[in-house]
């Protein structure tokens, strides 16, 4: 008797487990999932950035940085010293290495089995490419968009537990 019993238990956790990993992967692959989206406006003022939007630009990182506190902050900071890497090395090809961020990105996004990691890195992948697309080879806007990254970095080690 007891075999049914344990059977019907581990039919009915089977199941739980089978629909909650099957809602986890399609909203890890749905591409309009995404927790936070930056607006055109923010975008403007992250890569124009001056005294009179830098608390804008700050409360966009603030928000920003808790929706991917899952990302580990080795993951984002590896991110964050290829910008650095690209701003302290500037050639000819910069823009070009700047655009390498996102399928850098998208890269570690498909590598990643942790749902709700992959849900932040989603949020953050989708975003920084709208950003990069909005650089536009400009030096300076490349220097604000790095600005802003940093300070992103900075607010998501409060908020992430790793």
């Amino acid at each position: 008797m007891s075999y049914g019993h344990n059977n019907r238990n581990s039919n009915r956790n089977s199941n739980r487990n089978s629909n909650r990993n099957s809602n986890r992967n399609s909203n890890a692959h749905n591409k309009d999932n995404v927790s936070f989206k930056l607006t055109d406006d923010d975008i403007n003022n992250i890569l124009n950035i001056n005294s009179g939007n830098i608390g804008t630009v700050i409360e966009l990182s603030n928000k920003f940085s808790k929706e991917i506190k899952l990302i580990p902050s080795s993951k984002l900071r590896m991110f964050y010293d290829y910008a650095i890497d690209i701003d302290e090395n500037i050639r000819e090809n910069w823009y070009v290495r700047i655009s390498l961020l996102k399928p850098k990105m998208a890269y570690h996004l498909s590598k990643e089995s942790d749902t709700y990691v992959k849900s932040a890195l989603k949020t953050l992948e989708t975003n920084f490419s709208k950003i990069i697309d909005n650089i536009n080879n400009d030096k300076d806007k490349f220097k604000d968009f790095k600005t802003f990254f940093e300070s992103l970095v900075a607010y998501h080690k409060i908020y992430s537990n790793k």
